[in-house]
């Protein structure tokens, strides 16, 4: 079963989904890139399926601090050895 199913939003998200994704160790890098207005930014998030998931457009600061909490997020879980070993169980209802 993958996990990608799960994934319900992948183009213009908000930042706490994006963060919830690398939380759980199902990305692999993020970056940024400018929005049409200017100020605005959005983050781009490679996810380990090679699947990438982009961000709405938010101001420059809160991209700034949501990058630093996803790439704490990536270093834990490379660091645990644990990028994209989450595992969906099934109960026995399903």
């Amino acid at each position: 079963m993958s996990v990608d199913q799960y994934i319900v939003c992948l183009e213009n998200c908000p930042l706490r989904h994006v963060e919830s994704l690398a939380m759980i160790g199902l990305a692999s890098s993020a970056s940024v890139e400018n929005c049409d207005v200017k100020g605005f930014q959005r983050i781009l998030l490679q996810l380990v399926s090679g699947k990438v998931v982009t961000s709405s457009c938010f101001y420059t600061e809160e991209v700034e601090q949501s990058l630093k909490v996803i790439k704490t997020y990536i270093e834990l879980a490379r660091r645990n050895d644990s990028l994209g070993k989450l595992t969906i169980v099934k109960t026995e209802e399903e």
